[in-house]
């Protein structure tokens, strides 16, 4: 008997059925020799519950030393692969429990020195799950290779599995959990494999498999694997209702939604400013276009759904980088724009709304849709061309007006229901006549956007005692009159 998966658990049954059968002859040999009708009882008392083992064995060996990895040709395959694992699982460890827990067999190795520790069956069942596991990260990770969507959630689930991975090698994984680490890596190794291959899934299937929502769903439910070390009910019970959901997902092929990357894009765009901010708002407005296409019954498919989040997430990410890469009113070479990262960016969030619009069918209508990205960049560069001049005319700040600015560094602070910690600092100079309100707005200019828009609304100065500050104040009040730097926190409340 060999089996590619629970090797160690097949060796040790092959061991004990040696030890029930060397004992069971022995007990024969005595009562054939003599009237030893003590071992008469213990052999054949012994028959009934061996058979019950080896029974329950036949029935799924040739079963299971013929499986390995999930194979299969739809969700449900791969479903019931992972079941059909847990299953046989519980069953050939039944079997070896039978032989070592069994008070008609335990009788007759007391006579044989033979040992049955609790801890060489823990570490068997530990290194079977962590080898099989192993093989299931390694295909996953080579299958991942040609996934070429949502890299950030992809390379978390990455991590995570080599975590888990580490956490059943060192035996730090309660063997409740083990098999529900098993159990999801085979459904990812099945699914990602389904995903990528031409058939026999159609496409809405295929590209609900490759969605962000399923991988974000896979993300978090590896992220709790890891996190969870206890066994009581309500640990078990997370656990169950997240893998559920996570199923639940799975065989849901018929939802097709909005990507959240695109509500994110209208938050983006006050961050970002010229020589971008009027390509990033034709970005949001032909991605706008798009969301009405899709809502039409025509478009509303899964090769469009794909699409669309694809180019929501690269318009997206175009923004952000677009916001950090200009975040004060400064002189600008517009002749070397297209030279610059941030632009860039944009050119590439461009394109693949391009492809969106190719997939939608749409592609008649794109030269008009490229003018306004045309005409969009004509207008940031001439505002900024206009910016450029006055702020160039501009004059220097006389000796008096810079005695007048005052260095000021915030330390600004989040909370949340859960927590509080620092988010990290910022520094400025204003005028000395300056209100703490017109401070907080430029503080939560410079923060990024989870925090920017609490900042701006509802963030609280405190003074160095730590006791709350009046936005009415002048910044002159908490100023070291000798060298004119002032020292603040600032608190938002998430």
């Amino acid at each position: 008997m060999s089996f590619r998966r629970n090797a160690q658990v097949s060796y040790l049954l092959v061991d004990r059925a040696r030890d029930v059968c060397d004992a069971i002859n022995g007990y024969i040999q005595r009562t054939e020799s003599g009237e030893d009708w003590a071992s008469f009882d213990k052999f054949t008392n012994a028959i009934d519950p061996v058979e019950e083992a080896l029974f329950k064995l036949i029935a799924f060996t040739e079963d299971e030393k013929t499986l390995y990895l999930s194979n299969g040709n739809s969700i449900e395959d791969c479903v019931a692969s992972a079941e059909h694992w847990a299953t046989n699982r519980e069953e050939i460890w039944s079997a070896l429990d039978v032989l070592e827990t069994r008070e008609e067999l335990t009788e007759l190795f007391s006579e044989l020195d033979i040992s049955l520790r609790e801890a060489d069956r823990l570490e068997a069942r530990n290194r079977d799950d962590g080898t099989f596991f192993e093989d299931i990260v390694g295909d996953i990770k080579d299958a991942l290779k040609a996934f070429k969507r949502l890299p950030t959630a992809i390379r978390n689930v990455d991590a995570n599995l080599d975590k888990l991975l580490t956490k059943i090698d060192t035996g730090s994984a309660l063997p409740w959990l083990n098999v529900y680490i098993v159990k999801t890596g085979l459904l990812l190794q099945g699914t990602v494999n389904l995903s990528l291959r031409p058939a026999p899934i159609d496409n809405d299937t295929r590209n609900h498999l490759r969605s962000r929502a399923v991988w974000e769903a896979a993300e978090e439910l590896a992220e709790l694997l890891n996190s969870t070390t206890g066994e009581d009910k309500a640990s078990i019970d997370k656990v169950r209702l997240t893998y559920e959901a996570f199923l639940r997902l799975l065989r849901n092929t018929t939802e097709l939604s909005i990507p959240r990357s695109y509500v994110e894009l209208m938050k983006q765009a006050g961050q970002v400013r010229r020589p971008f901010h009027a390509q990033a708002v034709a970005l949001i407005l032909l991605c706008r276009i798009l969301v009405v296409e899709f809502e039409k019954e025509r478009h509303h498919t899964a090769d469009n759904a794909l699409a669309l989040e694809d180019a929501c997430d690269e318009a997206l990410k175009a923004l952000k980088e677009v916001a950090a890469a200009v975040t004060e009113l400064k002189i600008f070479d517009t002749l070397d724009l297209e030279d610059h990262a941030a632009y860039k960016a944009l050119v590439v969030a461009k394109n693949q709304i391009k492809t969106c619009f190719a997939t939608f069918g749409l592609d008649d209508s794109w030269s008009e849709k490229e003018q306004l990205i045309a005409d969009a960049v004509k207008k940031d560069k001439e505002r900024m061309e206009e910016l450029n001049q006055r702020l160039a005319t501009r004059p220097p700040l006389t000796i008096q007006e810079r005695a007048s600015q005052v260095k000021v560094s915030v330390t600004v602070y989040y909370q949340s229901d859960t927590a509080e910690d620092v988010a990290g600092e910022v520094t400025l100079e204003v005028e000395s006549s300056a209100r703490l309100r017109a401070v907080r707005w430029s503080v939560a200019g410079a923060l990024d956007e989870q925090l920017s828009r609490p900042a701006r609304r509802t963030g609280e100065f405190l003074s160095p005692d730590d006791k709350p500050c009046e936005l009415n104040r002048s910044i002159s009040e908490f100023t070291n009159a000798e060298d004119n730097v002032c020292a603040l926190k600032l608190v938002v409340r998430v």
